[in-house]
């Protein structure tokens, strides 16, 4: 095989996942519609959200595991299905976490208990805030229940099968873990928090779904698995992941919301210990301590203020925090690439890819 295109292959990838995510809400479509017309809104907003934007990163790691043993073989349908499963399972994890955030917008566009809030405010009465986060967990549940039932379609033989659902299973599970003590963390007093607590969070919530889990249901869905690419995979995963939530905190505290799609300085509003407050918090001295504490601490969510969002972005600056992170995003970086190279079961097109990858989700804007 010739010299991969990696840019090229990444956006085949999302061209065809999003196609096939375009037939799966046209057959939801017709599906509600037999149910009865109220049922629509489900359907427009479960695929605005999913289909508005988004990396596709899962799937595109997906499709990588399932070639991760032999580049370039298999049954394109079966690994598309799956694909479409992680993405419908990511557009779940998102509409719930978007109501646990209280985030507006996601994606360029409002969230989806925004979405029905305001379509409440517009057509009901009632309490329309309670209504937009019921129904949003609504549409969080009908998405998961459809991505189980297209990673299922597989066509597997029993066993394979049975592996790639326990599989999937598993890492649903470990973002809950994850998401548990993320929210727990969030209502702790920040200086009971640790670095090691957040980085917990991170290879849970993080590393263990976004990389791990599509890279293994990749490999399963191949039918070329071993319990030995396995292990490489997660000796990747798991450091690549870390890298990737610590650029993605960093992101969210400086980067530009016309980039990211989301409002700057959401964690902060959110009491979320990011590891760059945690340090900060380790580092500064006692005034910075006492102002950090009132901020996430002793404010209320609503009186967080974009000055609260300014101070910590200096302060985060000023402690060494940054500078802190980015040399722990650095670590974990060589910690994925050396993985990789002492990897004896993942094919040389994917380890390439794989490296190729990590400077993206490690080093990236948006």
């Amino acid at each position: 095989m010739g010299q991969i295109n990696y840019d090229e292959l990444l956006k085949y990838s999302v061209k065809l996942v999003e196609d096939n995510l375009k037939t799966v809400f046209s057959k939801l479509r017709e599906e509600a519609s037999s149910v009865s017309p109220l049922t629509y809104d489900i359907i427009e907003i479960a695929s605005d959200y999913t289909l508005r934007g988004g990396k596709r990163l899962r799937a595109f790691l997906a499709l990588v595991g399932y070639w991760s043993r032999e580049w370039g073989s298999g049954d394109l349908a079966t690994i598309t299905n799956v694909m479409s499963g992680i993405e419908l399972l990511q557009s779940y994890l998102l509409i719930h976490d978007d109501v646990m955030d209280r985030d507006e917008l996601r994606r360029g566009g409002p969230t989806v208990h925004a979405w029905f809030r305001d379509k409440c405010l517009k057509e009901m009465k009632g309490d329309c805030v309670h209504y937009g986060d019921s129904q949003a967990i609504t549409v969080g549940d009908y998405l998961e229940a459809t991505a189980v039932e297209y990673i299922s379609r597989a066509n597997l033989p029993g066993e394979t099968l049975r592996r790639l659902l326990e599989t999937y299973s598993r890492g649903l599970r470990m973002v809950a873990y994850g998401q548990y003590l993320d929210v727990l963390l969030s209502n702790k007093p920040l200086g009971n928090v640790s670095e090691r607590d957040v980085l917990l969070v991170h290879t849970l919530k993080t590393a263990s779904y976004t990389i791990e889990l599509p890279l293994h249901l990749g490999v399963i869905a191949s039918g070329k698995y071993s319990e030995k690419i396995l292990r490489e995979l997660t000796s990747y995963a798991i450091p690549a992941g870390i890298a990737f939530q610590l650029r993605d905190d960093i992101i969210g505290l400086y980067g530009d919301p016309r980039q990211t799609g989301k409002p700057v300085g959401s964690d902060v509003r959110g009491k979320k210990k990011t590891l760059l407050v945690v340090k900060a918090y380790e580092l500064g001295d006692h005034e910075v301590r006492r102002r950090l504490s009132e901020i996430y601490d002793v404010l209320r969510t609503n009186e967080v203020t974009q000055e609260h969002v300014k101070f910590i972005q200096e302060i985060v600056r000023e402690t060494g925090s940054l500078e802190y992170n980015e040399e722990l995003i650095k670590k974990h970086v060589e910690n994925a690439l050396k993985a990789l190279e002492e990897s004896k079961e993942i094919s040389a097109q994917a380890v390439n890819i794989l490296k190729w990858l990590l400077e993206k989700l490690a080093y990236r804007e948006k």
